[in-house]
């Protein structure tokens, strides 16, 4: 059989290759960004042939591109976006908490009025505050999609499955207001697109409630006295102004209590006392205060290397994310076992504790109070190492860079 061998890559130009099915990471992502994209570069393609100061930099076959024709895969692209992304979307959500069996309805259905539907629905079961704020942002534009072409027929066809010519009711569109509500329109799912990435790795490590994120459950804990003041009378009253405040039941505020006293990072609002490093605080204060030669760290014990390493890696992005300090417990255990099977994995660890300890004393000195976090979750340098410079029996300064040898 003959072919025109379309679909063929560049033999010399190979830089103009597009990677497609197994060959990269294509996925949903993938299609969403490329109609985003698309609907985009169309568009610009279109000012472009209309303005006259680029006139000179126009393409031979800028003619081609004729308003009356070149709307429909516009909008069509611009459309699809929409699909793709409230789909995704609608599955990421699920996934962070409510995990309900959804793929059905996503798969069976093209109507964004649907989706935008089931969108909110999962939204409002998933609770998370930060998510419902878009709703507002993102409804104007599914509504105005989803009135002019609800099941993407609109601007695939002139006519629809019963012979009814599309667009009856609309006369124009006009290219440029439709390009800069388009743009509003991606500056706000692209802000939507980091939330969910971002709540895709809070989520992980499973600290919430049914109606409490782990950002509420901190903030919560934030407001409780320490344990020693909870058999005061002043606690009953603490606990009803939070039920009230954050708006659960006593149930769901027992439990949340409960996540905050087994958690190694919130419980230090309650016990500030608590220390749970495999390193005593007198070496690790004296590790920050660079006490040590490279050499000595070589005499440290697997578990004591294990715990500092643990701490700087939670200071390091993950790829496509960042750790929480509820990751520590694994992270200690798999450093650990690693020494275990090959010393020659603590010696290598070691080295680069040495190197990096920078790091450990930027968290210390960026934040100078008890209990608060910076943006990635890092939280050793705060918790811990504030509570050590409190310690009066020490006298560090932790912030301090002298060195002794």
């Amino acid at each position: 059989m003959k072919t025109a061998n379309l679909f063929q890559g560049e033999k010399k130009l190979r830089n103009l290759n597009a990677c497609v099915g197994e060959n990269g990471w294509t996925g949903m992502t993938t299609y969403m960004d490329g109609y985003q994209s698309a609907t985009l570069i169309m568009l610009e393609s279109i000012l472009s042939s209309y303005d006259d100061s680029s006139a000179n930099d126009l393409p031979t076959n800028a003619s081609y591109w004729d308003l009356d024709t070149s709307i429909y895969p516009i909008v069509f692209s611009a459309r699809h976006f929409i699909e793709l992304f409230l789909k995704h979307k609608i599955h990421l959500i699920n996934h962070l908490k409510v995990k309900k069996n959804i793929d059905d309805k996503l798969t069976k259905t093209h109507d964004i009025g649907k989706l935008w539907i089931i969108f909110k629905e999962i939204v409002i079961e998933t609770n998370e505050l930060r998510i419902t704020e878009f709703i507002s942002l993102l409804d104007p534009f599914i509504q105005d999609f989803s009135k002019i072409d609800s099941t993407g027929e609109t601007f695939r066809y002139p006519y629809s499955t019963r012979n009814d010519k599309h667009l009856k009711d609309i006369s124009v569109i006009g290219i440029n207001n439709f390009y800069e509500k388009f743009n509003e329109l991606s500056e706000i799912t692209n802000s939507f697109n980091s939330l969910i990435v971002s709540l895709k790795h809070e989520y992980r490590v499973k600290t919430f409630t049914k109606n409490m994120s782990r950002v509420q459950i901190q903030n919560l804990a934030q407001k409780l006295p320490i344990f020693e003041k909870w058999t005061d009378e002043s606690f009953t009253q603490i606990k009803s102004d939070l039920k009230e405040e954050f708006n659960i039941g006593s149930k769901e505020l027992t439990k949340v209590i409960e996540i905050i006293k087994s958690h190694i990072e919130f419980k230090r609002y309650i016990y500030p006392n608590t220390y749970d490093l495999q390193i005593s605080e007198t070496k690790l204060i004296q590790l920050l205060k660079n006490y040590y030669s490279r050499h000595a760290l070589y005499g440290f014990t697997d578990e004591e290397i294990a715990s500092v390493r643990a701490i700087i890696e939670i200071s390091i992005p993950m790829m496509n994310g960042n750790y929480y300090s509820e990751d520590y417990s694994f992270l200690y255990k798999d450093f650990l076992k690693g020494y275990q099977l090959n010393s020659f994995e603590k010696e290598t660890d070691v080295d680069f504790i040495f190197v990096n300890l920078h790091r450990l004393k930027q968290r210390l000195i960026k934040i100078n109070s008890k209990g608060l976090l910076d943006s990635n979750g890092i939280f050793f340098s705060v918790i811990y190492m504030n509570q050590l410079n409190d310690r009066k029996e020490y006298n560090v300064d932790i912030g301090s860079t002298s060195v002794d040898s």
